[in-house]
């Protein structure tokens, strides 16, 4: 039974990440836009499942400091 799992054994899911590409051109978004000195940002980049989930929360944060 070579390659087979054992019966009542759960694998653990694979923790999505996103690319090397993907978090630097998240920093230059971030930079553009002058916040990549914040550290919610770095945190946001840093954590997010995905470039859009990571676009989100940049643009959420332009828009709570320059649009209000």
């Amino acid at each position: 039974m070579k390659g087979r799992a054992v019966a009542g054994t759960m694998r653990e899911p694979a923790k999505k990440t996103i690319s090397r590409q993907d978090k630097k051109d998240l920093k230059t978004l971030a930079d553009d836009f002058g916040l990549l000195g914040r550290e919610d940002v770095q945190e946001a980049i840093e954590t997010c499942n995905s470039y859009a989930e990571g676009q989100r929360e940049i643009m959420r944060v332009y828009t709570a400091v320059y649009l209000n």
